[in-house]
């Protein structure tokens, strides 16, 4: 067996490898019965997983409303009192009028007058891609690093999963607790939750008896699901009950909302 290669299975039924990695895998899943099984499993494993993050371009509605707000801004900052303007109006109109013999001057001022004008526009816009790049790729990283912690719980030997479902509040909502029971790191996924109002955000309870421990905030993306590292350690007989309830924005010490989710961890 060779274990470099097998480290990399799980990442190759992600679609998360290299082509030079693709390539060992294929080769090396060709030549072994065992290792190509295992890579099937972990295949029909990865794409039951309802939890794709498709990048969201801006619509028409939310460009035009940035560029009234850019605008706006920009009037505001910069307005000179009317008589003022109606003066340095003036004055400029004079500069640009033709006089006889001395023509030149004006159309030179005119075109680089446009010319100021148009790469301020497109310095804006290309500004404006950048940052709306960047924030995808960061978005990105951050799901391929869940997706990735998925697949590590999903395969490892110790791993133990628990269902959680809605309850009356949210019936159609359902999940699954992931927890690796030697180290008792756990991954939360959920599906079927309904998005949010503004102020307001899930947490992940573990509960002991009549205790509950705080473990994670998230919210849905519009298919309604979402993917938590729980930030508390989840090993057997450490809790028996997880749940989900709906909090104030930062989260709280203790439920607070209506609970939404409830599952056992016995």
């Amino acid at each position: 067996m060779n274990e470099k290669l097998e480290e990399l299975l799980p990442f190759y039924a992600l679609g998360a490898v290299t082509d030079d990695e693709r390539a060992q895998v294929e080769a090396y899943v060709a030549a072994n019965s065992d290792a190509k099984a295992r890579l099937e499993e972990l295949m029909q494993t990865a794409a039951v997983l309802p939890f794709e993050a498709a990048p969201v371009q801006p619509s028409e509605g939310l460009k035009r409303k940035l560029m009234g707000r850019v605008e706006a801004d920009a009037h505001a900052r910069f307005a000179v009192p009317p008589q003022t303007r109606a003066v340095n109006w003036s004055r400029f109109l004079e500069l640009l009028r033709p006089r006889a013999g001395n023509w030149a001057p004006q159309a030179i001022m005119i075109l680089s007058l446009i010319i100021v004008i148009v790469a301020s526009v497109w310095g804006l816009s290309l500004r404006n891609q950048v940052t709306s790049l960047q924030s995808e790729l960061i978005s990105l990283r951050q799901e391929l690093a869940l997706q990735r912690e998925v697949i590590a719980r999903v395969s490892s030997p110790n791993s133990r999963t628990f269902a959680i479902s809605g309850t009356e509040h949210q019936p159609t909502a359902y999940g699954q607790l992931i927890a690796d029971s030697e180290t008792g790191s756990a991954v939360l996924l959920i599906s079927d939750l309904a998005q949010l109002e503004p102020g307001n955000i899930y947490e992940f309870w573990l509960i002991k008896g009549d205790v509950p421990i705080a473990a994670g905030l998230f919210n849905v993306d519009g298919e309604g699901n979402a993917i938590l590292q729980v930030s508390r350690s989840v090993t057997p007989g450490l809790y028996d009950v997880i749940g989900v309830s709906i909090e104030p924005q930062g989260g709280s010490v203790q439920p607070t909302g209506d609970i939404v989710m409830l599952g056992t961890v016995e």
